[in-house]
């Protein structure tokens, strides 16, 4: 799926995630919560559904699938939301 195709599925969980690439490293891309990165790369183009060992970023590390990103989202934004909630100047 193309990550274009796969931010528009992330919005659905919310409105202010975004996909953005790396500005350091442009074989990856991050998942970000408004201008919070969520811990979760991703490549920038193309993400698979299930975990591909071959399918690696330019230091041979293995790309997130979107079977990683559905299983491991969730969880990331509400802890962000709710520790930038109690303490947003953590954050900046």
């Amino acid at each position: 799926m193309l990550i274009t195709e796969f931010e528009t599925k992330i919005k659905e969980i919310d409105n202010e995630l975004s996909i953005r690439p790396n500005r350091n490293s442009p074989d990856i891309a991050g998942i970000y919560w408004k201008d919070i990165y969520v811990g979760i790369a991703v490549p920038p183009i193309e993400i698979k559904d299930e975990d591909n060992s071959g399918y690696t970023d330019a230091l041979g590390y293995p790309y997130h699938s979107i079977k990683f990103v559905n299983d491991n989202l969730v969880g990331k934004v509400e802890k962000i939301k709710r520790m930038f909630n109690e303490d947003p100047e953590i954050f900046k």
